[in-house]
């Protein structure tokens, strides 16, 4: 059979796979209330059809067959724990999708393991050779790119094609793509089109790759010279600095992370000698990556002794455990002063190991970062090394999962336990308590006019549901936000701006007749331009008639919508 007709049944069996769950998810059908068997579905729908293609022409079927029976199997037991860890047994629509952690870490456990079977089965061995893992790894990440490239085209065609055909009175093509029922199955047979062409056309991988890596390959220079000053800065500047930044681990770990890819990029499958200059900096960047994962290491340690385990603090751990893995490879293939680094490619390959090991770790109980933040945050409270009255106990309810909620129960039930601590842990439990507030320091009051009683108060995660995308600063306080109140709209009525500083964005508030506040208007503001701001604070926002009216049109009010005409920011009178 041809292979572009089996790409095809599997991309439309995909599409129609997706759509019966998002059409059992949409319509509260049966599946809807089975989060445990909705998620692992949904999760092997959307991976396996494409590891299914890309293993077409090099594994025999009885062994792709096998192969991705085993995938499938693991990849359900993540969906199902991803949410038995939720502590949900009927769920809620917005429940049943997987969470970011379980695709996020299915996807790059697939795109490991997938490379490994493909080369090992290409040579009829379990090991296969350093040039076939390269060959594979980057033939899978560039079809993926190509093909994910071409269903973007693909769309922007439909669309084109769509507004085109509305200017002459048609709108029937715009309905069409705007279907689930049309959209999800064309968007997988699109998906299998480009996987088809950048497997049948060799040539079409083969230019990518040797386009990007030597491109890459000459960024390695400039990293270790940068990395190598950092370095050699610490002994005058001294880590203080350093640490007083709160993301030193997430600094050191991704500067780590690059150095290794573009390192990679440089020794490619290690048959080909670069040029002096990269061979210097390949060397160089083995040798330079062992310091930046034991700061990493020191950083991660330090935070984990101040406030012990939280989710991130385990995946940055997971990340400095393969980041020693690189580093011990590496520093021992550069000290052997071998030609060629022959060691970078055993490595490599225990890396990606370990990495599977890791990622199934992490998607299983086995190290859940829940469970292991959550065991690490009671200890620290029973040790005394943190008060009740500052212990986080909605972190326990809201972030510790299954594992938070069962910590709780056995805090309010346990006769042992400290009053203060049974009290406060029935109070995090009670259905009726609020979401956790935003910090106070995410949104700060700025200008003349106070801002209005509840505003803070209010729930705006449940307002979120509603209304749609809202200011972080009001939803878990990653961004901070300056609130001006006032009346803007000239209704009579107070108001509130939200002025998000890194979005760039005006945000405006009204009252409903609930007395809910509610999103009424979002302005854009000029890139690094404090005039706007400096108005609100002093007051002087006012506003204005709009340069042209809305209209009423069959019973539809339309508003304009203004060409993009970008703002200058006002020069300041002197």
């Amino acid at each position: 059979m041809n292979p572009f007709h089996i790409r095809a049944a599997i991309g439309l069996l995909q599409g129609i796979a997706l759509y019966a769950l998002y059409r059992a998810s949409d319509h509260g059908g049966w599946l809807s209330l089975h989060p445990l068997l909705f998620s692992p579905l949904l999760l092997a729908a959307a991976s396996l059809p494409l590891l299914c293609q890309t293993g077409l022409g090099v594994l025999r079927p009885s062994r792709q067959a096998a192969w991705l029976a085993a995938l499938a199997v693991a990849v359900a037991a993540f969906g199902a724990h991803d949410r038995w860890r939720v502590g949900l047994e009927h769920a809620a629509r917005s429940d049943l999708m997987p969470g970011a952690l379980a695709m996020l870490g299915v996807a790059m456990l697939l795109f490991i393991a997938w490379p490994l079977i493909l080369a090992g089965e290409s040579e009829r061995r379990w090991r296969a050779s350093y040039p076939a893992y390269f060959d594979t790894a980057w033939k899978l990440g560039l079809q993926l790119m190509f093909s994910g490239l071409f269903v973007g085209v693909f769309w922007l065609i439909l669309n084109l094609g769509a507004e085109l055909f509305a200017l002459v009175g048609i709108g029937g093509l715009r309905r069409l793509i705007g279907e689930a029922e049309f959209a999800i199955p064309a968007s997988t047979l699109a998906l299998s089109a480009g996987l088809h062409l950048s497997d049948v056309r060799p040539g079409i991988i083969q230019g990518l790759r040797s386009l990007l890596l030597p491109l890459l390959s000459w960024l390695l220079p400039l990293l270790v010279l940068l990395v190598g000053a950092f370095l050699a800065l610490l002994p005058f500047t001294g880590l203080d600095s350093l640490w007083k930044t709160g993301h030193a681990s997430a600094l050191l770990l991704g500067a780590s992370g690059l150095l290794i890819f573009l390192l990679n990029t440089a020794y490619q499958d290690g048959s080909e000698q670069p040029g002096r200059v990269i061979r210097l900096s390949l060397r160089a960047a083995c040798l330079l990556l062992a310091p930046l994962q034991a700061l990493a290491a020191y950083a991660l340690t330090l935070r984990v002794g101040q406030y012990g385990w939280s989710p991130d603090r385990v995946f940055a751990a997971s990340l400095v455990i393969l980041g020693a893995c690189y580093a011990a490879g590496y520093g021992w293939a550069a000290l052997r002063r071998q030609a060629g680094l022959a060691g970078v490619a055993c490595a490599n390959i225990g890396a990606a190991w370990l990495s599977l090991a890791l990622l199934a770790a992490v998607l299983t109980p086995l190290a859940d970062p829940a469970r292991i933040s959550v065991s690490s945050q009671l200890s620290r409270l029973e040790a005394g090394r943190v008060a009740a009255e500052r212990f986080d106990f909605d972190f326990l309810r809201y972030r510790g999962l299954r594992y938070g909620h069962a910590a709780l129960l056995r805090l309010k039930n346990d006769p042992g336990v400290d009053g203060a601590v049974r009290l406060k842990a029935g109070d995090a439990l009670s259905e009726d308590k609020p979401q956790p507030k935003p910090p106070a320091q995410a949104v700060r009051p700025r200008g003349p006019v106070p801002l209005p009683a509840g505003f803070l108060a209010q729930d705006w995660k449940q307002a979120a549901k509603r209304t749609g995308e809202l200011p972080s600063c009001l939803l878990d306080g990653r961004n901070e936000c300056d609130a001006y109140a006032g009346d803007y709209s000239g209704g009579g009525k107070p108001e509130v701006l939200l002025a998000e500083k890194l979005a760039a964005r005006l945000s405006l508030f009204q009252q409903n007749a609930q007395g809910l506040w509610t999103l009424a208007a979002t302005y854009d503001l000029p890139a690094a331009c404090p005039a706007p701001l400096e108005a609100l604070a002093a007051g002087q926002a006012r506003a204005v008639p709009p340069r042209l009216p809305d209209l009423d049109a069959g019973g539809l009010r339309l508003r304009p919508r203004y060409p993009y005409a970008p703002q200058e920011c006002p020069v300041a009178k002197k």
